[in-house]
C-alpha cells in the first residue's frame, strides 16, 4: 500500500470511479457524506501513465475495533469505469493534506490541491466501507 502523499508533483489527467451514487440511504445521512458523490473505489490516472486505486478500508489498531481508513495501491492500468469530469484536467498535484476527519486515529481523508487551486477531497464516509469524493474551488 502506498501513501497518497507520493502523488505530489504528478500531473493528474483522469479520475475514474467504480460504482457510484449521488446520496446514501437517509438512515446514514450525516456530515461525513454531505455534498459528496459516494463511491466504492476510484482510480487516479496520471500523464506519466501511472494509475492509483483508492478504496475505503479497515485498519487494525492494537486493542481496538478496526478503524476506517483509505488504501492506495498502484495498478497496471485504469479499469473501465465512469470518468469523473468535475475537475479541469490535466492539473499538477501541488499539495496533499491528510487528516482524521472521523476521529478514528488513522488517516481517512485526503485533499489533493491542484495547481489551478481546485481541491479534490476523498474521504471514508458512512456507511462504513464507502467513500466520498467532491471538488472544491480555490475560492470555496
Amino acid at each position: 500500500m502506498k501513501r497518497l502523499t507520493d502523488l505530489s508533483g504528478k500531473n493528474l489527467s483522469v479520475i475514474s470511479l467504480g460504482h457510484s451514487q449521488r446520496k446514501v440511504h437517509p438512515a446514514w445521512k450525516d456530515d461525513t457524506n454531505d455534498c459528496f458523490l459516494i463511491c466504492y473505489e476510484l482510480i487516479f490516472s496520471f500523464e506519466d501513465g501511472s494509475h492509483y486505486l483508492v478504496k475505503p478500508c479497515e485498519l487494525d489498531l492494537p486493542d481496538r475495533f478496526p478503524a476506517l481508513g483509505l488504501s492506495i495501491d498502484q495498478v497496471n492500468s485504469s479499469r473501465p469505469k465512469s470518468v469523473f469530469t468535475a475537475f479541469e484536467q490535466p492539473n499538477r498535484v501541488v499539495g496533499i493534506e491528510q487528516s482524521d476527519f472521523l476521529g478514528e486515529d488513522t488517516i481517512n481523508q485526503y485533499s489533493l490541491i491542484l495547481d489551478n487551486q481546485q481541491r479534490i477531497i476523498i474521504r471514508h464516509v458512512f456507511p462504513p466501507m464507502s467513500m466520498g469524493i467532491k471538488i472544491e474551488n480555490g475560492n470555496a
